[in-house]
């Protein structure tokens, strides 16, 4: 039996191969500033946040996972955690940053290879 600690650092180890850690550093201060709500709807609004929105992705994924949504995708994480209590949303915002710790860690770092396309 494994420890949250343990969930969360797995789930953001295998998340982690396809991100960037320049896509996830901002996350966590924009979730703290203006929310997760919000953070959700800027990271999904348009192509140019592309490597924010697979960010999002992941943390839904962890939330359903942790049963606190039953959505896998940013997208419908923002619907659904828009209708749940103030308490959910709560919960979720708080898991959702300690869930980051663990994906801004394991993000590789942008490089000349890989911004060419090369291996990580």
């Amino acid at each position: 039996m494994h420890n949250l600690e343990q969930e969360r650092a797995k789930h953001a180890l295998e998340k982690s191969k396809e991100l960037e850690r320049q896509a996830v550093n901002k996350l966590p201060a924009l979730i703290m500033n203006n929310g997760l709500l919000a953070t959700i709807a800027f990271a999904t609004d348009g192509d140019s946040r592309g490597g924010m929105a697979k960010a999002m992705d992941a943390i839904a994924d962890h939330l359903a996972k942790r049963q606190l949504i039953e959505e896998v995708t940013a997208k419908k994480m923002l619907e659904a955690l828009a209708g749940k209590d103030s308490v959910q949303l709560r919960l979720a915002t708080e898991e959702a940053l300690a869930y980051l710790v663990y994906l801004k860690r394991y993000a590789q770092k942008k490089t000349k290879e890989n911004q060419k396309g090369g291996m990580r």
